[in-house]
């Protein structure tokens, strides 16, 4: 045979003359606490082959110690799985190293194995007549590469997760076993510790299987099949600090409709994670794909329990987005872990499943009530209607004027409109790279690398700071004067650089103030301030909520220009897009 054998107390493997890579997959997020779940495994007298669906958080030398075994063997089922980035036609192998990991009780220079990653196949000899362990970890979506069979007789190690009892054609319907069903797989069986394992025949395609049972399958194709239900990421979904929105896909890798379902399930470590209670109050779920053309979000859950639902045709991707509410968490600590699992099962004959961790920790960010997300933003407007004085409706013009209007937030909520802004990094001694923003008066560090500055030309460079004038969650207005004698005064021109001082005749002394009584002409003389108003107003994206700010956002500006001429207003008007360039809360001013 093929596939792992066992000699005495020495491992050796032979599958084709191939050395495989060892992918172990650990916890989500290093340092904070992973939601996770538990697996039973019952284990008779004699050679076991068990599949674990976790990464146990115990290391192997305390996994190990109560079990009533002398070593170890593990089998990376996930070993080539870097095949598919290479050769069209698989005729690499790629990155090599070992598949095999042993553990020797009582030899710790003599074990490879100090972990057990998810998604793993235990050979052991077991010496108790039964035994029954409990292991906790952070479950993983399967990953599986077969290997072709030919001639060597190289057979495949397959573990199987269900939920109940199933036949092991319904099983492996659509994987490069199904084709090949006539031939003769098998069981990790025997009772005679120094002959090895030795192979139990299953002929029957109909033969059941159960949870964490494992098969020796053949295969004539290279592939990656790796269930009825392959799920991404297969290490689930992680929120991280700061993150709200993230996508989950299920793929009906089989060859008929199925049916699958999630739920939302407490962690076996509730008690050691904050928010449990109230994690699903916090969740909104929506298909990816209908949210292309209806991209509401669904109402947070209610609680723990089954979630959604969706029939997917062969091959077919269902995209499933999840969204943070963090509103929630605006007056915790930060660092505080949070988490539950998800279960994703299929409700047909091959009653397949797969559970993924879902993790986030607290940002310690107190979300301010702003229209905008904290950081520096972009406004690209363009004016296409101008509204004169005494009309109601806008004039369209002939063209668009363009203009670009840097915007901060901070963390305090305080909205500013720049004239200019510099963003600046420093690498520090430690080598750590940061970067700063840099407005108003503010001089940039001579030491600082990868300077960029964004200006708005259309602002005065007298007033380069612009506290927002009261703004609101869908309008945010700046105020500002242009002064008669102002560099950016749009009446000075070179025949008058300096102001005469005259009416508008250019003959009579003209009085002080800004009052238009004190002239004849309709228009203001170039003596006069420019009165300025600038109004943002923004609406919600499609599938955009309060709790899911995007970084890019649509709406109309207005530029109100007061005192211009004598009937009123002159009002600028058209459609914006602002964008968030970077989440830095901090802006040196001085």
């Amino acid at each position: 045979m093929g596939f792992v054998m066992f000699r005495g107390k020495r491992l050796t493997a032979r599958l084709s003359g191939v050395c495989l890579s060892f992918a172990c997959v650990f916890p989500l997020v290093a340092g904070a606490v992973a939601p996770y779940t538990t697996q039973s495994l019952s284990l008779v007298q004699g050679w076991n082959a068990v599949y674990v669906e976790v990464a146990p958080d115990a290391a192997a030398d305390d996994l190990f110690a109560d079990w009533p075994v002398d070593h170890v063997g593990l089998y990376d089922p996930a070993s080539f799985l870097a095949t598919r980035q290479f050769g069209a036609d698989w005729d690499s192998e790629g990155l090599t190293g070992s598949s095999m990991a042993l553990w020797k009780r009582g030899f710790p220079e003599a074990s490879s194995l100090s972990r057990v990653p998810a998604g793993s196949v235990l050979v052991t000899y077991c010496t108790n007549e039964s035994h029954s362990v409990t292991i906790r970890g952070v479950p993983a979506a399967p990953r599986t590469t077969w290997h072709v069979s030919g001639t060597n007789a190289v057979y495949n190690f397959f573990g199987f997760s269900t939920t109940q009892q199933t036949d092991i054609s319904a099983y492996l319907e659509g994987s490069p076993c199904e084709g090949v069903k006539s031939r003769v797989y098998y069981r990790i069986v025997g009772d005679n510790l120094d002959a090895g394992p030795g192979p139990l025949e299953v002929r029957t395609w109909n033969s059941k299987v159960s949870d964490g049972d494992v098969l020796l399958l053949p295969s004539d194709d290279l592939s990656d099949w790796s269930g009825v239900l392959f799920v991404s990421p297969m290490n689930g979904i992680d929120f991280g600090q700061n993150g709200v929105k993230a996508t989950l896909t299920v793929r009906n890798d089989g060859k008929s409709p199925r049916t699958v379902s999630v739920a939302l399930e407490q962690a076996a470590n509730a008690a050691e994670l904050q928010l449990s209670g109230t994690l699903p109050l916090c969740l909104h779920v929506r298909d990816a794909d209908v949210a292309r053309t209806n991209a509401a979000w669904s109402a947070a859950l209610s609680g723990y329990g089954p979630v959604t639902k969706k029939e997917l045709a062969p091959d077919e991707t269902w995209r499933l987005e999840f969204g943070l509410d963090r509103t929630a968490f605006s007056s915790l600590v930060k660092g505080l872990s949070f988490g539950a699992l998800l279960r994703i099962t299929e409700d047909g004959d091959s009653h397949a499943k797969v559970v993924v961790p879902l993790a986030g920790e607290t940002s310690g960010v107190v979300v301010p009530d702003a229209a905008l997300p904290v950081g520096l933003w972009v406004a690209d407007v363009q004016f296409d209607h101008v509204l004169a004085p005494g009309s109601t409706v806008g004039t369209e013009t002939g063209g668009a004027a363009k203009l670009r209007l840097p915007i901060h937030i901070d963390a305090n909520g305080k909205v500013r409109l720049l004239q200019r802004v510099v963003t600046a990094g420093e690498i520090a001694a430690d080598g750590t790279y940061t970067y700063r923003l840099y407005a108003g008066s503010a001089v940039v560090p001579t030491t600082a690398t990868m300077v960029t500055r964004i200006s708005a030309v259309c602002l005065p460079t007298e007033t380069p700071v612009i506290e927002a004038a009261g703004e609101s969650d869908s309008v945010i207005a700046f105020s500002f004067a242009v002064a008669a004698d102002g560099a950016t005064s749009i009446l000075r021109h070179p025949l008058h650089p300096q102001h005469d001082g005259l009416r508008w005749d250019f003959s009579t002394p003209a009085p002080s103030g800004d009052d238009f009584q004190n002239y004849k002409g309709d228009v203001k003389p170039e003596t006069f301030s420019v009165g300025n108003r600038i109004e943002m107003s923004f609406g919600l994206n499609g599938g955009e909520a309060a709790w899911n700010p995007e970084d890019t956002k649509s709406g109309t500006c207005r530029w109100t220009f007061s005192g211009l001429m004598r009937q009123g207003n002159i009002v600028l008007s058209g459609p914006m897009t602002v964008k968030r360039v970077s989440s830095v809360a901090e802006i040196v001013l001085e």
